[in-house]
Formats: C-alpha cells, sequence, structure tokens
C-alpha cells in the first residue's frame, strides 16, 4: 500500500465511506486506510476530493436518501435511520438544507413512472476483474477517462478480454447530484489472472462483484439512458419486492460508440440484487 499514489490511497477512503454511509465515520479510521496520519490526512483529502471529510460524508448520505425516497416505499423515518440521522426532524432539516424541500416533498414530486418495457430479466454473473480510471464530474464528459485508460492499455499490450463488453460504475443520480461532483469508473476486463503492476497515477483494479443482477437493455445513445435506469430502478425492480446494496449501477456496453452509431448502441444496464 505504500507504494499507492495519493489518489489511490484516498480513493480507497472514499470507496469505505460509500459502503459505511449508515455508521459514524471515525477519522483516525479512515486515515489508516489512507496510510496517513491523522494530522496530514484531512488535508489532503481536501486537496484531492474538494470538500473536507465530514462535508463530503454529508453530501453522499442525503444524496443516498435522495434516491430512496426516489426509488423505494421505505417511510421517511426509515430513511432517515438508514442513512445516518438520529432523528426525523434531523434528517428533515438537512434534507430540506440541500434540496430546497422537505423529504415528503421530494418524493411526492418525483416524476411518474414509465410503462414497463421488454428486454428487462434477471442474471447471474461471475465476478469481473477490471482495469479502470476514474473520472469525476459532468457523466458525459467521461470520454477522456476512456482515452486515458486504452491509451495506456493498448500500447503496452495488457491482457484484456476485448471480446467482452466494457463497463463503467455509475456511483450517482445526475437528477440528485450536482454535475461536478458525479463518480464514474471506466473499466476494461482483465483476462484470466492478469495483474498488471505500475499502474500510472488515476489506474487502479477493480473487481465487479459476482452476485445476480436485475438489467434492463437500453438501446440507443447514452443521452436517453436515464429513462432506461427510471424503468428498471423505479418501476421493474420495486414490483419484485427485492433490495439493492449500495453500490454503483453496471452500464455493460456491448458495442463500440467508435464505430457504432448514436441509435444503434447497446447498452446493458446493471443493478445487483442483495441476497
Amino acid at each position: 500500500m505504500a507504494n499507492d499514489t495519493w489518489t489511490e490511497r484516498i480513493l480507497r477512503t472514499t470507496e469505505y465511506i460509500h459502503g459505511h454511509l449508515g455508521e459514524e465515520v471515525d477519522p483516525a479510521t479512515l486515515a489508516s486506510i489512507a496510510c496517513f496520519s491523522l494530522h496530514h490526512f484531512h488535508r489532503v483529502f481536501r486537496g484531492i476530493v474538494g470538500e473536507s471529510v465530514m462535508e463530503y460524508t454529508r453530501r453522499l448520505r442525503l444524496e443516498q436518501a435522495a434516491v430512496r425516497l426516489k426509488f423505494d416505499k421505505e417511510p421517511v423515518t426509515g430513511i432517515a435511520l438508514r442513512s445516518g440521522y438520529d432523528s426525523h426532524e434531523g434528517f428533515t432539516r438537512a434534507f430540506t438544507a440541500r434540496f430546497g424541500v422537505s423529504p415528503s416533498e421530494f418524493r411526492s414530486q418525483s416524476q411518474p413512472l414509465p410503462e414497463e418495457k421488454p428486454g428487462f430479466e434477471t442474471r447471474h454473473y461471475l465476478a469481473i476483474r477490471c482495469l479502470a480510471v476514474r473520472h469525476t464530474g459532468p457523466y458525459p464528459e467521461c470520454g477522456p477517462a476512456w482515452q486515458k485508460l486504452f491509451g495506456w492499455v493498448m500500447p503496452r499490450r495488457i491482457p484484456v478480454r476485448l471480446d467482452q463488453p466494457t463497463f463503467g460504475l455509475v456511483y450517482d443520480d445526475p437528477e440528485i447530484t450536482a454535475p461536478a461532483h458525479c463518480r464514474f469508473d471506466a473499466c476494461v476486463m482483465l483476462a484470466g489472472d492478469a495483474d498488471p503492476t505500475g499502474l500510472p497515477e488515476g489506474f487502479f483494479l477493480r473487481t465487479i462483484p459476482e452476485g445476480t443482477y436485475a438489467q434492463a437493455l437500453h438501446c440507443g445513445p447514452y443521452d436517453s439512458i436515464l429513462a432506461t435506469y427510471v424503468a428498471l430502478l423505479g418501476e421493474w425492480l420495486p414490483r419484485r419486492g427485492v433490495e439493492l446494496p449500495d453500490e454503483p449501477v453496471i452500464e455493460a456496453y456491448l458495442n463500440n460508440p467508435l464505430q457504432t452509431k448514436p441509435a444503434d448502441l447497446r447498452t446493458e444496464v446493471r443493478a445487483r440484487i442483495r441476497e
């Protein structure tokens, strides 16, 4: 770990925070995960992420709660507790300050859900090991992350599966999270037990976990994919009474956008089901 870049070390802490949003965040634990002293950790985190640890954690908790209000039928009190708040009142104050409306009003203002569409199913996938590059910012601007990824992989003949889809790990809902804070991992599948070393700044290894995924096939340009997200997460899955772990949604790109007309693009939107 000592040889990891500072960006990779801070990325480990943000992943830990994302997986423990319903719990108290211990700065000493985060500093240990990042292999920094507590004295330096907060300054390094703010410099790389652009927010303090607590600002980052509070924002993610409220944005996660907004997603649940938008797509789940869980009572507001339950969402407040799962988001790390001890009371309905405290959660309501924080949520209103962030979004300008109360949790109940936010839920009532959610857009109508579309009709169910064909191409929805559940499927089991084995774990997928990937080489990844993180993009933070508006999703339509993630192109440089892909260029950086393949610009390093291809000349060095890194063993990757070009016969398989590439993957995007989508962490945030752009209708809730400010575009500048949206997180996206551009991923290419590694071949066999390949374990590339000497990765440059901004590159890291990522495993998409094994499990049963609900998925929907999106046909057409990427800029219209939100409708497929809403149909899958807001309509099809709630009817089945399943739960989703707090982890990114997977976009599996079935064809190459450099060689395919936008109308002919095919993307599988996958969300792992808690088992």
